[in-house]
């Protein structure tokens, strides 16, 4: 993979760092020669996504808390970039606990730019996401640039939340951000989602898979690494100005996959062509779901960044991958 940032970016803040995503960017970072701070409070993430890095005299791991601001501000002091991906990813388990995106979507976020205000580090990629465009995109394809914003779920309305702070910092404070809306990023330390769901179903039970909602979900869904050479490939390439200084790029491939389709693709890699796929019938799968997502990526693909895979491609690589790591399917 090529280089994701420039030598002379030494220092990275990963916040989340030890999560699917931010794990996978941690290895990257640190492969590739720059040293890494991971700040994380383990609520979603995994040590053991991270601990092969103990000992790495490059590598630091910090287990503490978004809300603890003094701690924040010591320990972001003297790093080159921020790379935010701490939020809470249970959107499902939200519904009983909407607190939880005030708190860790939108307090955490204030609490890192107001961290880097003060402690004078001033470049931000923020990891946002396809779900503050709630309903406008169920039937057509949206741009950065759709609106009202009217989300269907607390994580979306933290996600734009944190997206208004982030440019409020960035025009007051002399902050640069790179906001990205991401599709469903997949890979093999998901810990949650659709593939994780449909093969630990399975594993339960062989016979028979129960697709929740009404079976026209589709969704743009790209790889774990395509997601992070994106984010990077814009910082090292769209530069921020003092009357620009924060813009936002939807993140993913220019194609959807439908629901059914993971089904079948989760049920030919197992080897369970008998399994019987079971569609719900209900409207949505839960309170909050966002059925069809459909988003342009024009606007970052014109400026000459592209995922290598469809989205189809990327749902059957990371399926084989997962399989790959139960040591049950191996390929």
């Amino acid at each position: 993979m090529e280089r994701l940032l420039d030598p002379k970016t030494k220092r990275i803040f990963v916040t989340g760092g030890a999560g699917f995503i931010g794990s996978q960017l941690v290895d990257l970072l640190l492969s590739q020669g720059h040293e890494v701070t991971v700040y994380d409070n383990l609520s979603n993430g995994r040590r053991e996504f991270i601990a092969g890095h103990e000992g790495n005299p490059k590598f630091t791991f910090l287990q503490a808390d978004m809300l603890d601001l003094p701690k924040l501000k010591e320990s972001v002091r003297g790093h080159d970039l921020v790379w935010h991906f701490a939020a809470n990813t249970d959107i499902i388990g939200s519904h009983e606990q909407p607190d939880r995106d005030l708190r860790d979507c939108m307090v955490a976020t204030f609490n890192m730019i107001e961290a880097m205000r003060t402690e004078g580090v001033r470049d931000l990629l923020f990891s946002s996401t396809g779900a503050v465009y709630g309903n406008i995109c169920a039937e057509r394809t949206v741009s950065e640039e759709a609106g009202p914003l009217l989300p269907v779920s607390t994580y979306g309305a933290g996600k734009i939340g944190s997206e208004a702070l982030i440019s409020s910092y960035c025009h007051v404070y002399g902050l640069r951000a790179w906001i990205y809306r991401f599709g469903n990023v997949i890979g093999d330390r998901m810990t949650h989602g659709v593939i994780y769901d449909f093969i630990n179903k399975l594993k339960a039970n062989p016979a028979e898979l129960l697709i929740r909602g009404d079976g026209r979900q589709e969704k743009n869904y790209f790889l774990v690494e395509e997601c992070l050479g994106g984010m990077a490939w814009g910082y090292r390439n769209l530069p921020m100005t003092e009357d620009d200084p924060c813009d936002i790029f939807n993140l993913g491939t220019q194609t959807v996959t439908r629901v059914t389709t993971i089904a079948e693709v989760v049920r030919e890699e197992m080897g369970l062509p008998d399994a019987k796929i079971v569609i719900e019938g209900t409207r949505k799968a839960w309170p909050g779901d966002q059925p069809r997502v459909h988003f342009s990526v024009d606007k970052i693909n014109a400026r000459g960044w592209q995922t290598r895979f469809s989205s189809d491609e990327s749902v059957r690589i990371a399926i084989r991958r997962v399989l790959g790591k139960l040591g049950q399917f191996d390929r």
